[in-house]
Parts: structure tokens; sequence; C-alpha cells
């Protein structure tokens, strides 16, 4: 189910059967004192591969390679960190999936793995779709999987940053780059904020919202939570991928 593992003549037999390309978008950016710059990527490349081998047992699927930079200017004060603006990251995708159609591939899901990506994926879709002429879709891999994520997670609802989630996912995933013994002084629970509560929207830089790079508490980490989460996006992004209304080709209106 990777794209860049196959030869030509194996994506072209994919395309001739109507195979759905997932192309993961995340980041590169900073992951407070005790996680890796790669978070993002290593975990949305994860549930890609996890979800392509579901899907593959009832409908053809291939993984493109992870797209690795996405919309971080919000995390540059703290370092680390590659940021590209949005109408790079149009462009980016604009070519990727366009070279994905030429090659008679008509079904494309943009997973992301960065909050600061979501509502850029969905104007990108929204774009590329009627461009393009392919039906194309996007989720954030946590979201439909919210429910089931909560129930695994001891300190917090969701995932955040740096935090119990996304920490157990890479001890599962690469524990050698975790450090633990900075857990401790990486945990910060951010207050409330206002204007958010009451429905509206303002852009904050990381380092005004919280003073380690991390919003969420990985004390309560561990490998076989993270396994749990892992598994509990794959099988929401599956079901997403398999139902029949994610696949809606746009109809031109001119």
């Amino acid at each position: 189910v990777e794209w860049a593992k196959l030869k030509a003549s194996e994506l072209r037999d994919l395309a001739a059967r109507e195979a759905i390309v997932v192309l993961p978008v995340a980041a590169m950016e900073q992951h407070g004192p005790h996680l890796p710059v790669m978070v993002d990527t290593l975990l949305c490349a994860e549930v890609a591969l996890r979800t392509a081998r579901r899907v593959a047992e009832r409908q053809p699927i291939v993984v493109a390679p992870t797209v690795w930079s996405g919309l971080s200017e919000h995390h540059m004060p703290l370092g680390g960190t590659f940021t590209l603006d949005f109408p790079t990251m149009l462009a980016l995708l604009r070519c990727l999936c366009r070279s994905v159609v030429r090659h008679g591939f008509r079904r494309i899901f943009l997973l992301n793995g960065h909050g600061g990506n979501r509502f850029a994926l969905r104007v990108v879709v929204d774009e590329l779709s009627m461009e393009l002429g392919a039906a194309m879709a996007t989720a954030t891999y946590w979201e439909p999987a919210a429910g089931r994520m909560a129930r695994i997670l001891e300190q917090q609802p969701g995932v955040q940053h740096a935090c119990e989630a996304e920490t157990s996912m890479v001890l599962a995933l690469r524990p050698e780059l975790v450090y633990a013994a900075r857990f401790a002084e990486a945990r910060f629970a951010e207050p409330a904020h206002a204007v958010t509560q009451r429905g509206g929207h303002v852009w904050r830089s990381f380092a005004e919202r919280t003073p380690t790079g991390v919003i969420g508490d990985p004390t309560v980490a561990s490998a076989e939570k993270g396994e749990r989460l892992l598994d509990a996006a794959a099988e929401a992004i599956a079901e997403l991928l398999l139902d029949d209304g994610c696949w809606v080709r746009p109809t031109p209106t001119y």
C-alpha cells in the first residue's frame, strides 16, 4: 500500500482499479522538551498506513509519501520548526494532486496530522476538487476517532500538543526519541480562552499559549496506550474511506 515502494506498472494497475490515494499532510515543528520535531509527520504517516491496510481488504488503496511541512507559523518562536504559507501549501498540493489525477486516479484523501492545517485543507479540497474534477476529501486523523480516543486517555479529552496522546503514540513507534526525564517540566494545562469560548477565532503564537511548547500532560503516557490510540484513529479513518458519501465527484456549474 506504499506508493514509494511500488513500481510504476503496479501504480498504473491501481489507478485502473479505481484505488483511493491517501496523501498524508503533516508538519515539522517543536513538540516541547521531550519529543522530536517529527511527531506530526511520524504519526500521520503511521495512521495512513494502518488505515490503508484495513481498507485494502475491501478496496484498492495506496498511501502517497507524506508532506512533512505544513502551516506552523504559530510554532516558529519556539524553534525547530519549518513552515509554509498558505499560497505555497495550495500550490504544492495542487501539483501533487494534479500528478495523481494525471495518472488516472480519481479519489484523493488528504489525511491531516497537524492542527494548524485543518481549515486550510478544507479550502484546498474545495478548490482542487472542482479544478481537477476529482472526488476529494480530508479529515484530521484524531477528529473522526474522538470518541474512541477519549475512552483511552486518562488526563485529557483528546489530542492536544506533545501531550498524553502524542507522547503515547511516539512511545509506541519510536521510544528511543522520547526524553522521559523531561515529562514533568513539559506538562501544561492551557487556560480556557474567552474569545474561543464565545465562538470567535484569534491567531495566537504558541509561545503566548504555553511556556513549555506543550499543551497537555505527557507524564501519564505509555506505549500500550499509544498502540490503542493509533489503532483507534486507523479504524475511524478506514470507516470514513469506505463510506461512499466520501467520494462525491464535483459537478461543474459553469
